[in-house]
């Protein structure tokens, strides 16, 4: 919630049509006054040009004293859902404020609706009694493309009594609203690293969720009698305590082609300008790395040109320090992930070197780990020595939006699994068509 209580500022009045008409009619009266000499109808054209003159001063100087909060139903919502917000407006001065309108202002890519009329507010000496110097609205907001928006400040409109001028006056602060871009469900069941196992990347199941497994060793001089593992005792004929085996989770790795490249293709975007080509691998990032933090992987994400997400893991992890790289945990991860996503753009390379980056973070594992390439507009030879990482990788998995042959035939060469997104093309199916199938599946 947001609440701002100062003097709100004013834009300049502008004249309804009345007052456009009595202007036009005093100006008239003036000509018709210099022609003929008529001292009366000098002193009616006057008149009728002071009038809508001391209407504007009038109502930019005495600007409604208000308080404004402003309350998302969520502050972070996906792309095409709808954002519910109230407002409270609260009347601060000693004086009713009758005749307002009001309309919440809102950035390209945001539709909200158009100016409405706002209850009568009260005298604020009164708001002990009764609260009629308060007023909420509710309204909704639809978005359209992912981003990082700021909603308002709220616009308040006021008419003079005698409905000659308007003014607009701009109450409190903004606030921001994160539109993640859309998740799609990609199936149950994990992802078969039956080639990628190792001490670090081995998922442990348990019965018990989120329960340390429990496995039996040798008793030591020290141990308390309380954990000994009395059935194991029996079957190795010699004691045997309880030993706490700490969960792990496997590792998998994204990089995420970010690079505006040389190819800006101008008639591929939105009105807004953004690339669709570089939305549907925005929204194919999203469904890969929440699947994946879902089924209980650490999610490493890298990009092709200077960082922009920061997860919250990524300098904790060891052997990750000083490499431009994000780290994603479960089980909250995902959100991260999400709203990191919301303000990614594509950007100028900048010297950045996605191989070294990614080839770092994979020659920490011992084993080859997952991992998942989206390529958009990337450079071709710096993709070509990322794809010649593909002995630290399996899975190997890379996703080109749009044409690139030049990419995927170095991809292809080094023994990828490819797959070809269509602009705007679903997720799931780019996802079902790579083939990767679950231990489920191949075990059935």
């Amino acid at each position: 919630m947001t609440a701002t209580r100062v003097r709100p500022a004013a834009q300049l009045p502008r004249p309804t049509w009345r007052g456009a008409g009595l202007a036009c009619a005093g100006g008239l009266a003036m000509i018709g006054a210099a022609w003929s000499g008529r001292v009366d109808l000098l002193v009616l054209g006057l008149v009728l040009l002071l009038l809508p003159l001391a209407a504007a001063i009038v109502i930019a100087v005495d600007r409604p004293w208000t308080t404004v909060s402003r309350v998302f139903e969520s502050d972070v919502i996906a792309a095409g859902e709808s954002a519910h917000v109230v407002l409270t407006i609260r009347n601060e001065s000693n004086r009713p404020l009758p005749g307002l309108r009001w309309r919440d202002s809102c950035p390209a890519g945001l539709a909200a609706p158009g100016f409405a009329p706002l209850p009568p507010l009260g005298e604020h000496t009164l708001a002990s009694r009764d609260r009629s110097d308060t007023a909420s609205v509710r309204y909704t907001i639809e978005t359209g493309v992912r981003g990082v928006y700021t909603v308002g400040p709220l616009l308040l409109e006021r008419i003079d009594p005698f409905g000659l001028m308007r003014c607009l006056y701009a109450v409190g602060s903004a606030r921001p609203l994160i539109v993640v871009p859309r998740a799609v469900e990609l199936g149950q069941g994990d992802m078969d690293v039956s080639r990628s196992e190792g001490y670090e990347h081995e998922l442990v199941r348990h019965s018990i969720p989120n329960a340390d497994e429990l496995i039996a060793r040798e008793y030591r001089p020290g141990d308390p009698l309380r954990r000994v593992h009395w059935r194991a005792t029996a079957r190795h004929d010699q004691l045997m305590v309880r030993q706490e085996e700490p969960r792990s989770n496997p590792e998998t790795w994204m990089l995420l082609d970010t690079d505006a490249g040389a190819r800006g293709e101008h008639r591929h975007q939105h009105a807004n300008g953004v690339s669709r080509r570089f939305e549907t691998a925005v929204e194919l990032a999203a469904s890969v790395g929440s699947h994946l933090i879902g089924h209980g992987y650490v999610l490493g994400v890298a990009e092709t040109a200077p960082p922009q997400l920061q997860g919250r893991a990524a300098t904790g992890r060891a052997g990750l320090a000083g490499l431009p790289v994000s780290a994603y945990d479960p089980p909250g991860g995902s959100h991260a992930l999400l709203a990191g996503l919301a303000g990614v753009r594509q950007l100028a390379r900048e010297g950045s070197d996605p191989a070294a980056v990614l080839g770092a973070a994979l020659r920490r594992n011992p084993q080859a780990v997952p991992a998942f390439v989206i390529v958009v507009d990337g450079d071709r030879d710096e993709l070509a020595a990322v794809a010649a990482l593909r002995t630290l990788c399996e899975p190997a998995v890379a996703f080109l939006v749009g044409p690139r042959p030049d990419v995927r035939e170095q991809f292809v060469r080094r023994g990828w699994t490819c797959v070809d997104v269509a602009e705007g093309e679903a997720p799931d199916e780019a996802w079902r068509r790579a083939g990767i199938r679950s231990r489920a599946a191949r075990h059935g």
